[in-house]
């Protein structure tokens, strides 16, 4: 046998020995497929007996169920403050968000640690006691009635509970470190010589924070502003327990339907409704940041 063939068979051999690689594409499908499984079960199939439910009525096609909705001043009164407070919600935490989260990537390490402590200390209680929480603060007789009755401003209690303005309170407070946590991981991510050269050249830090720092934020701002309003369209306890029935919002004009008044369908309209929305809203925020920049500039 000549050297060249001992080779060869050599390699065969090595070649034989060595595990086949698998397909890039079948590793990650792997990975994702448990994910994939609960989505289909608990997410997507209640969603495709949901669409049939509010245009079907004894096997027959049928639009009367969102023609009753457009129809009634209530209905269409209740989604568009469903709107507004989400709105607002999400305005009011890019407000207060943005300036702790700016604090946090600028201070020590330490002092940040102590900051993010206090600020995850809220998503370590349960929604349900937070939002009993603001209802002892925000009755008539709770603590802010008594510091305003204590320095004089009013003569009488405020009636802040079941209003826009107690819900508005209870879902800003809940949803803000989801504004806050994304904007930091960005802003904590951007390179300081940037920063520096922009002052080195002359600029100051106003106009270094307006030209370098917020447009090198957007991502985080994009996907706080995602979080919290998709999940405040949804939101039901806080709702409930702070607006009651003077202040419904469009999940719990959905549950009273349902489980109240049992008209599974007109519900399921409801939620059909509440569904476009949010895709609604999906398509003018991959308008305004794009889905696709956002993810490479997080990632």
């Amino acid at each position: 046998m000549t050297f060249s063939q001992n080779a060869g068979s050599g390699r065969r051999r090595e070649g034989a020995s060595l595990p086949r690689r698998r397909s890039p594409w079948i590793s990650s499908f792997a990975m994702i497929l448990p994910s994939l499984i609960l989505l289909m079960i608990f997410y997507f199939y209640p969603m495709m007996k949901l669409l049939p439910q509010s245009i079907y009525e004894d096997h027959a096609f049928t639009l009367q169920y969102f023609q009753h909705i457009f129809s009634e001043p209530v209905y269409i009164k209740t989604l568009l403050r469903t709107i507004w407070l989400c709105l607002a919600t999400t305005a009011i935490n890019f407000i207060l968000g943005y300036p702790v989260a700016y604090l946090l990537s600028i201070v020590k390490s330490k002092t940040a640690g102590a900051i993010m402590t206090i600020i995850l200390l809220s998503l370590w209680t349960s929604l349900l006691v937070r939002t009993y929480s603001w209802m002892v603060i925000l009755q008539r007789t709770g603590v802010v009635n008594s510091f305003l009755l204590a320095l004089g401003i009013v003569s009488e209690p405020v009636q802040i509970m079941y209003t826009p303005a107690a819900v508005l309170i209870g879902m800003v407070h809940i949803l803000l470190p989801y504004m806050i946590l994304p904007i930091y991981s960005v802003l904590r991510s951007i390179d300081k010589n940037l920063s520096l050269a922009a002052m080195s050249l002359g600029a100051s830090r106003t106009k270094t924070f307006l030209r370098v720092t917020l447009p090198l934020s957007v991502p985080g701002i994009a996907s706080g502003i995602l979080l919290v309003f998709i999940q405040s369209l949804g939101f039901y306890v806080t709702p409930m327990l702070l607006g009651g029935a003077q202040t419904l919002v469009a999940s719990g004009l959905i549950d009273r339907q349902m489980f109240t008044f049992l008209d599974w369908s007109f519900g399921s309209a409801l939620g059909v409704i509440l569904l476009l929305i949010t895709i609604l809203f999906l398509g003018v925020f991959d308008r305004f940041f794009g889905m696709d920049s956002l993810q490479k500039r997080l990632v």
